[in-house]
C-alpha cells in the first residue's frame, strides 16, 4: 500500500502542471476501475481522488512559493490550477491566508 501511494504521488507530481490530471488519468495510469481507485486511496488518505490531487497541487505550490522566486500566476498554472479565484480559494481554505502572504510568513520564519 505504501508502495501504491509512492508510485501515486510521482504520477500525480509528474503530470502536475496538465490540467487533464484527473481521477481517469489516474485511473488509466494504475489500471484501476473507478471504484478500485477510489475506495483503495479513501481508505489510506481519507480522501477521494480529486482531493489527493488537490491537495498534492496545494503542496507542490507551497514548496514553489517557499522555493524559488516565481510569481503567484506562474505558480498556479505550473502545479496545473487553470483558474487563478479558484486557485486562491483553495489555496487560502488550505493555509488560511493567501498566497503572497504565505510566502511571505514562510520567508519571515526563515529569518528568524
Amino acid at each position: 500500500d505504501k508502495e501504491f501511494l509512492v508510485k501515486l504521488v510521482a504520477v500525480i507530481e509528474e503530470n502536475l502542471s496538465e490540467s487533464e490530471l484527473n481521477a481517469v488519468f489516474l485511473e488509466k495510469a494504475f489500471s484501476m476501475s473507478k471504484m478500485q481507485l477510489y475506495r483503495k486511496l479513501k481508505t489510506m488518505t481519507g480522501m477521494t481522488p480529486g482531493e489527493f490531487i488537490k491537495h498534492i497541487r496545494l503542496k507542490q505550490a507551497a514548496n514553489l512559493l517557499v522555493s524559488t522566486s516565481l510569481n503567484v500566476t506562474e505558480i498556479f498554472y505550473r502545479t496545473g490550477f487553470n483558474n487563478q479565484s479558484y486557485f486562491f480559494r483553495e489555496f487560502r481554505k488550505r493555509y488560511n491566508c493567501a498566497p503572497n502572504e504565505y510566502r511571505e510568513q514562510q520567508t519571515m520564519q526563515g529569518l528568524k
